[in-house]
């Protein structure tokens, strides 16, 4: 922990602590909206990042020549690429911004779970450029799930993913918050002069 520590707060000489508030401040906005449903794209942004990302998943995916990568892609990409981005500012040493990939994860399998959930009743609007028609097949879980004779599960299924998704947002949140936190003091820290210390008074004259 002290060295996770050392590590955020050597974070915010490059990285100010404000902004990060501020997204923090609207994370937990999007988070509270989950609790009437899944939030619209409009307060949700994570949730069109997370349709786009599913899409080019079954793109990745299609070139495999099999039909259950391609249609697996979609939640698989929708859950690593969270993961990937937050690796990739962990290597910037932005500690902060990997709370925003993890909060992004969480709302991914939110995604997922209600999709799952829906395998069998069917009733969400699918909304992918790949088409599908009236086939029932092409909805990603139900044919996943008839695949390994789980559809009748797609209720239990998708409650967990749920659940694991309205678990991991608020961890998001409280590390960012101690993050921010940590960043704060840090940077107040820095502006303070030393003890024992006096600031110098420049004459109008150089010493030569």
């Amino acid at each position: 922990m002290d060295r996770l520590r050392a590590l955020v707060a050597a974070s915010a000489a490059e990285h100010p602590w404000l902004p990060r508030g501020l997204v923090l401040l609207w994370m937990a906005w999007v988070w509270l909206g989950f609790f009437g449903g899944p939030p619209s794209y409009l307060r949700n942004p994570f949730g069109a990042a997370t349709l786009i990302v599913h899409e080019a998943g079954h793109a990745a995916f299609f070139w495999s020549g099999s039909r259950l990568l391609t249609v697996a892609g979609g939640t698989l990409f929708q859950l690593a690429i969270p993961l990937l981005v937050g690796w990739l500012f962990w290597r910037q040493r932005d500690v902060a911004a990997v709370t925003v990939a993890l909060f992004w994860l969480g709302v991914a399998l939110v995604d997922a779970g209600v999709y799952a959930a829906d395998a069998r009743a069917q009733l969400l609007p699918l909304v992918s450029p790949w088409g599908g028609g009236d086939d029932p097949s092409a909805h990603d879980w139900t044919y996943m799930l008839m695949r390994f004779g789980k559809l009748s599960r797609d209720q239990v299924i998708g409650g967990r993913l749920r659940a694991a998704g309205m678990l991991v947002m608020p961890l998001a949140l409280a590390a960012g918050a101690w993050v921010v936190n940590v960043m704060r003091v840090s940077s107040r820290r820095s502006h303070v002069p030393a003890e024992g210390t006096r600031p110098v008074a420049r004459t109008t004259q150089e010493v030569r």
